[in-house]
């Protein structure tokens, strides 16, 4: 039991009057909320509206015919595009500078390399050059071997000088590959 003075009755008055009261609040929240979102949603209605319009309008007029120059210019930048696609596309068949690196640095087995160039010549001729320690003749005429094996066209370009020495040769060659 409640210890109030007010009587029953005025007291079921007085809780009818308070959620009145709690309804309006909220309403006028509630609208409060949607009004602010349609200010805040009425600029990018207005801009998708307009823009619709201007493409809606560019369309009818291509339909027409009447911007022909317009219309030939735009084919004309497709078929550039189109080319370079095309010649892009192309150029990726063809190794990579970094794959023909790997491959290099593969079969060099015990023979260290200190420093290399490498460079695409031509899109079918790569060149490089590379400089480094080799621990025994040998191991650097099975170098030399095993690059010019790998594929019909490759050169080493080997001074005979380098070779005087049997063990810790210091050594700068020059290695031709064709590409496929």
């Amino acid at each position: 039991m409640r210890h109030t003075l007010l009587p029953l009755q005025e007291r079921i008055v007085l809780r009818r009057e308070y959620y009145k009261r709690i309804v309006l609040v909220l309403s006028l929240t509630l609208s409060l909320a949607i009004f602010v979102g349609m200010a805040f949603l009425a600029p990018t209605f207005i801009r998708a509206l307009s823009t619709e319009r201007e493409v809606g309008g560019n369309t009818a007029d291509v339909s027409k015919g009447s911007n022909n120059n317009d219309l030939k210019n735009v084919q004309q930048s497709f078929a550039r595009s189109l080319v370079m696609m095309n010649s892009l596309k192309e150029g990726q068949g063809s190794p990579r500078i970094s794959e023909l690196v790997n491959e290099v640095v593969g079969i060099r087995e015990t023979v260290r390399f200190n420093s290399f160039i490498a460079t695409k010549v031509s899109t079918t001729t790569f060149t490089m050059v590379i400089q480094g320690v080799s621990p025994t003749r040998n191991a650097l005429l099975a170098f030399k071997s095993n690059f010019e094996s790998m594929a019909v066209g490759n050169k080493v370009e080997l001074p005979v000088s380098e070779l005087a020495k049997s063990s810790n040769i210091q050594f700068s060659l020059k290695l031709n590959k064709k590409l496929k």
